[in-house]
C-alpha cells in the first residue's frame, strides 16, 4: 500500500492538471471501498488466508498514502531545489524520489504507522467474528473466546483486548516519534 500510493501520489502531486484529476477520482473510488465488508466477502468465498488478508488491505489502502504524498509533493514542487533540479536535466525519478520524496517523508510516517494499526484491528476484527485464520492465534479469537460462554469472562478480555490497544498505541506513537525526528520544524520543541 505505501509503495503503490507513493508511487501514484508522486505522480499526481508533480504533474497536477489531467494526471491529478484522473489519479484523485481512482483515489476516490479506492477509498469509496469498505475494506472490512471486502475482507469479509474474499474469506467467505476463498477461504482463509493470512496472504489474502494482506492483499486486500494493501490493495484498499493506498489511497490515503497516495493523498498525502500528493498533498507534500504540491506544496515541493514550487520549491528552489526542485526547480533547481528540473533545469538541470535530472530524470523524472530523481526528482521525484531522490529530491522531492526525502522531503514529504513526515506526514507518510505518521500515515503509515496508522496503517500498520488499521491492519491489525482489520485482522483482529475478523478473527473475532470467527472469520480469521483457524489454525494461528490471534487476539481477536481470544476475545471471541470471552464471550461464546454463557457468562461474560473478563479475565479472556482484558489481555488480549490491552495487547491490541497496547501494540495499536505503541505504533501511534512511533510515527509520531518518526515525525518529529525526520521533519524538525514540526517537532513539539519548536512549537512552543
Amino acid at each position: 500500500a505505501l509503495v503503490i500510493g507513493t508511487i501514484i501520489g508522486g505522480l499526481m502531486g508533480y504533474f497536477s492538471g489531467i494526471v491529478d484529476i484522473i489519479g484523485m477520482r481512482l483515489v476516490e473510488i479506492f477509498e469509496a471501498i469498505p475494506t472490512l465488508f471486502l475482507l469479509l466477502s474474499f474469506v467467505a468465498f476463498f477461504g482463509r488466508s493470512i496472504y489474502m488478508m494482506m492483499v486486500i488491505i494493501g490493495i484498499t489502502a493506498w489511497s490515503g498514502y497516495a493523498r498525502y504524498v500528493r498533498a507534500e509533493f504540491l506544496k515541493l514542487r514550487q520549491q528552489d531545489f526542485v526547480q533547481a533540479a528540473i533545469a538541470s536535466g535530472l530524470p523524472l525519478r530523481s526528482i521525484l524520489f531522490r529530491h522531492m520524496l526525502p522531503n514529504g517523508l513526515a506526514p507518510l510516517l505518521v500515515a503509515t504507522s496508522f496503517g500498520v494499526a488499521s491492519a491489525i484491528l482489520a485482522e483482529a476484527t475478523l478473527s473475532f467474528l470467527g472469520l480469521g485464520l483457524v489454525d494461528d492465534p490471534s487476539w481477536g479469537q481470544l476475545l471471541n473466546q470471552a464471550v461464546q460462554s454463557s457468562t461474560f469472562n473478563w479475565w479472556l478480555a482484558v489481555f488480549p483486548g490491552g495487547a491490541i490497544f497496547m501494540t495499536v498505541f505503541a505504533y501511534n506513537l512511533l510515527g509520531e516519534s518518526l515525525r518529529d525526528a525526520v521533519d524538525p520544524h514540526t517537532s513539539r520543541g519548536m512549537q512552543s
